[in-house]
């Protein structure tokens, strides 16, 4: 199924992510392999090299990472990576056994709004076990975990990148098995007019 720029997906029944991730502690590893650069009295940090971050449940790996803290702890994350290795993320939601994984050029992960955008070829996927269930694909994926909903954006020909956002986008829906209440019907809104890029305000 095709869907046009800026239109929102809007799961049926809600399976937010896991709620206590975003209060538990992130750490960042990587190799090593070039100096990682921390300054504490700005509360940012540059990790190069294999990066992984981890929060609960949440795990981010990319090339490069840039992640800063506000005053009130609340945490944003770049993770940046390339066409050959793109950045990947994954979490676990509510229901059980369930998940949610992606992948980009770039990922920015908001802790305080519950929220991650999948910038440049973005790939989303939502899994039940290792069956998915609902994907998408767009060269702009904003995805709310809190409401779990994901806004699609693509416009335009070319290759999708963080900095020309272009492109086809795809969502795909699987029918869920029946668990004794029938699902609350899908609703699609209207296309939106064309999406802003990724400079637009978060």
């Amino acid at each position: 199924m095709a869907l046009a720029a800026g239109a929102l997906l809007a799961a049926g029944s809600p399976a937010r992510a896991e709620r206590e991730d975003r209060n538990k502690p992130m750490t960042v590893d990587s190799s090593g392999a070039v100096p990682d650069v921390v300054d504490l009295s700005k509360q940012k940090a540059v990790f190069t090299g294999n990066v992984v971050i981890t929060q609960g449940t949440l795990q981010i790996h990319a090339d490069r990472v840039e992640v800063s803290q506000d005053k009130e702890g609340n945490r944003l994350g770049y993770a940046f990576g390339s066409s050959e290795h793109p950045a990947t993320f994954r979490q676990k939601r509510d229901r059980p056994d369930e998940w949610s994984e992606g992948e980009a050029l770039r990922i920015e992960y908001d802790s305080a709004a519950n929220r991650v955008r999948f910038v440049g070829n973005a790939h989303l996927r939502m899994l039940h076990g290792a069956t998915v269930t609902d994907q998408a694909s767009a060269a702009l994926i904003p995805y709310d975990t809190a409401a779990d909903t994901v806004a699609a954006h693509g416009a335009g020909d070319g290759a999708a990148t963080p900095a020309n956002p272009g492109g086809p986008t795809t969502v795909v829906f699987t029918p869920r098995p029946a668990s004794g209440a029938a699902p609350k019907p899908l609703e699609l809104p209207a296309p939106a007019p064309e999406a802003a890029g990724p400079g637009a305000s978060r």
